[in-house]
């Protein structure tokens, strides 16, 4: 389970939920897809024989087929296949009438006249066949069937040419809608995250007036795709804009204070990017505008919204020694100090929100700038201050938005200064049901207490406090987490058969809920808790998995079911694989049954049928904690199938999001290959690097690093470097035999390249003379390299 910090952060999502929607809403005078049928018409149109339905697979450097095209459907060749590939996320204007309802649809969409949907769709087309023809592109695809009418099986998928998504680059030019079948992308972004950044771009385009968004009969050309990614030598959005400076002086005077309204409704609508453009472009047609003042506010607090805090700060700083005493002043002193606590400078913030407070008592930035500037205090490590300022400011503001969140802190504080019971009664204050994901933090906070004083007392208290969670918050995703932290607790005071109870009846409850997790760990216990052992547990989970198959509840089953194959030894656990995925659909499976299947399948030497559970588990469960053992597991099998982009994918899915760090340790190691794999030796070194310079890291890959490290110095002919290396191996790690044997023969191999004979034929000899070379095949090989470097002489 993940567990939230109270401490200050610097840019987060905590930004958007709080900076956001809570200061600027409160600022004065502001209101403010199934899987489609196999369809087999020729071996030239099928799948290449190894494709398998469901699996994101690759195609590497594809090129535009011949036939019939629109913008988001296309012939490609890849090999000597030619498929129909059909865009994810994205709709194309069709090109033509044949479709009249959907033409319809997609102008009302637009806001156009049906008559321009046509015209639209042959731009896409040209738009199309512009980008991709005579290049070569990369195509991601699960072999998804995309329906439509033509003859030959359509198949969803992702086009990338280089770095960029050309769906994206429909979307960002006017030429395609937000609309239709998504998937979780190969690098495991959801495809809530790929909707949202195509939604922004659909927000320029429309700012920019391009495509479909211009209300002119004129059609856009499409050009300059992906300039809103910044591409080098592009022109800022703000000034893609037709009308100079001063075309309205002495003609319409309402002009500049309507376009200013306007400008001014992305800031109310929270489309900060859009607000950005939109404000730049009002500084650089209206010079001497009379709202000037307030545009280069909303411009720096645009800029502060998209958390380029060092920008932000700049600019408010600027417009403070330009306007010390316009009415917006003391807003902006306000958000100065709000950029500098995001952008983690807490020493320089903290000044700024006491004066603040102390200048504007009684504004309603007041009581958040004094919690601020508790918050800057907590992160300065002064714990006491903290725990004063904050019981201060939670009798003066009762009924504050932040009451629970600055409990916490408190409770936080007073844990770091030792009053374990004072910080007890502060987290109290944020334990009930008004306090919303508030409750279970502080729960989590006052069980910490609760353990490290470790008396019955505190026992007691911990499971009743877990106990009553469950029953204020019985839908919560949290219950069966405190479910089991309860039953844990009652387990300390030697209450089992009372934990036994509650596990099962949490199980009973949830178990059949496929998104909810924590059951492994709870399942896992009751193994150890009847006093008989194992067969009184097996025998009591029969029973449970009886009465789930009777109820049809084939989630709770199948996790019943996967506990009683725990018990089984490992032979034949892997005899049970094929009956237990047989019995259920992997739509039944929860994300420790999916992970199980997929790790076990492996394990047992076969990949092929458990990496789809792997993939379907990162598809149906992206927030689970199973996700980053997963996607390791995933980028193993890549690095043996020496698909190395594939592998760096999901690596850097783990970098990116995993906790733990066992598998922030083992992602480092995979990303290295991966990087060695693909010729970026001097990144693979330094994560190699990393992994020896980390006492956490597991010693079996510290030899492998040394391994890996020398030969990216002999990739680079850099052998004398990579003996160095490859010497520490069999120095200091003699427990690992294979890596010393491959050590010592790479050692000999690159003394030969730099035409060290002699210091060849003395490694070799020094191998065949260890304890690591009876039996090995490379003692062989060793007695032939020496043959060869002496001439026939032993």
């Amino acid at each position: 389970m993940s567990r939230a910090s109270t401490q200050p952060r610097p840019a987060s999502r905590f930004l958007r939920a709080r900076f956001n929607l809570i200061a600027f809403r409160s600022c004065p005078g502001r209101r403010v897809l199934a899987l489609g049928g196999w369809l087999l018409l020729s071996l030239l149109l099928a799948p290449a024989a190894n494709a398998v339905v469901g699996r994101w697979e690759k195609l590497d450097n594809a090129v535009l087929g011949e036939g019939y095209m629109d913008g988001d459907s296309f012939h490609i060749r890849h090999g000597n296949k030619n498929y129909i590939i059909r865009l994810y996320f994205v709709d194309c204007p069709e090109s033509n009438e044949e479709f009249k309802d959907r033409n319809r649809e997609q102008a009302e969409y637009f806001g156009v006249s049906p008559s321009r949907i046509v015209p639209l769709g042959n731009r896409a087309s040209q738009f199309a066949k512009r980008t991709l023809g005579g290049k070569k592109f990369t195509v991601w695809t699960r072999w998804q069937d995309a329906l439509g009418s033509s003859r030959q099986q359509r198949f969803f998928g992702i086009v990338m040419v280089g770095k960029q998504d050309f769906a994206e680059a429909l979307v960002a030019n006017g030429l395609a809608r937000v609309y239709g079948a998504s998937q979780v992308l190969p690098d495991g972004t959801t495809a809530n995250q790929k909707f949202a950044k195509l939604r922004q771009l659909e927000r320029r385009a429309k700012a920019r007036r391009v495509g479909a968004w211009s209300k002119s009969k004129k059609e856009d050309t499409g050009e300059g795709w992906f300039e809103l990614d910044g591409e080098p030598g592009a022109p800022p959005a703000w000034l893609d804009d037709d009308e100079p400076v001063g075309v309205y002086d002495g003609k319409w005077p309402n002009v500049p204070t309507v376009a200013f309204l306007r400008a001014e409704a992305f800031i109310n609508a929270e489309q900060f990017e859009d607000a950005e453009i939109e404000m730049r472009k009002l500084v650089r047609r209206f010079p001497e505008h009379s709202q000037k003042a307030r545009i280069e506010f909303y411009l720096a607090l645009s800029i502060a919204m998209q958390e380029r805090f060092e920008e932000a700060i700049e600019r408010f700083q600027s417009w403070l020694k330009t306007w010390p005493d316009h009415v917006l002043a003391p807003d902006v002193r306000y958000w100065l100090p709000i950029s500098h606590y995001y952008d983690g400078q807490f020493e320089k913030a903290l000044p700024l929100f006491d004066k603040y407070a102390a200048e504007n008592p009684m504004t309603i930035y007041a009581p958040e700038a004094t919690y601020r500037a508790a918050c800057c205090r907590y992160a300065l490590e002064d714990y006491e201050r903290t725990a004063e300022d904050i019981a201060a400011w939670l009798q003066q503001n009762p009924d504050h938005y932040f009451r629970h969140e600055a409990a916490i802190m408190r409770g936080d504080a007073l844990g770091a200064l030792g009053d374990l019971d004072a910080a007890k009664a502060a987290y109290h204050r944020a334990m009930i049901p008004e306090a919303g994901p508030f409750y279970y933090m502080a729960l989590t906070q006052i069980a910490r207490v609760h353990k490290a004083l470790a008396e019955e007392n505190d026992y007691r208290a911990m499971s009743a406090d877990y106990v009553q969670f469950i029953k204020d918050m019985p839908n919560d995703g949290n219950v069966v987490d405190a479910a089991y932290h309860a039953g844990w607790a009652l387990r300390q005071l030697g209450r089992q058969e009372q934990a036994r109870t509650l596990y099962w009846q949490t199980i009973e409850r949830y178990g059949n809920t496929p998104a909810w997790e924590g059951f492994d760990l709870m399942l896992a216990d009751l193994a150890t808790m009847y006093p008989r052992g194992a067969d009184d547990y097996a025998r009591e989970l029969r029973s449970h998995y009886a009465k789930a198959l009777e109820g049809q509840r084939l989630t709770l089953a199948a996790r019943l079911s996967w506990a009683e194959a725990q018990l089984l030894p490992e032979d034949q656990q892997a005899r049970s694989l094929a009956v237990f995925a047989g019995r259920f659909k992997p739509e039944y499976l929860g994300p420790e049954t999916l992970l199980w299947l997929g790790r076990a399948w492996i394990h047992n030497g076969m990949p092929a049928n458990g990496v789809p559970h792997l993939e379907f588990l990162l598809e149906r469960f992206p927030d689970t904690r199973q996700v980053a053992e997963a996607q390791t597991l995933l980028a193993e099998q890549a690095l043996d199938a020496r698909n190395y982009p594939h592998a760096l994918t999901y690596a850097n899915a783990v970098l990116d999001n995993a906790a733990e760090i066992q598998f922030i340790l083992e992602a480092t190691f995979l990303r290295a290959e991966a990087l060695q794999g693909i010729g970026r030796f001097d990144e693979a070194i330094a994560d190699y690097n990393a992994i020896l310079a980390n006492r956490a890291a597991p010693r079996r890959l510290k030899p492998e690093a040394l391994l890996g490290i020398g030969a990216c110095l002999e990739a680079r002919n850099e052998y004398a470097q990579a003996v160095a290396y490859y010497q520490r191996v069999y120095v200091l790690y003699g427990a690992y035999r294979a890596a010393v044997v491959q050590a010592y023969m790479r050692s000999g191999a690159c003394f030969e390249k730099t035409n060290d004979r002699q210091a060849a034929i003395n490694t070799y000899r020094e191998f065949l003379d260890s304890d690591f070379s009876p039996g090995t095949a490379a003692a062989a090989q060793a007695r032939q390299r020496i043959a060869a470097l002496t001439g026939g002489k032993s």
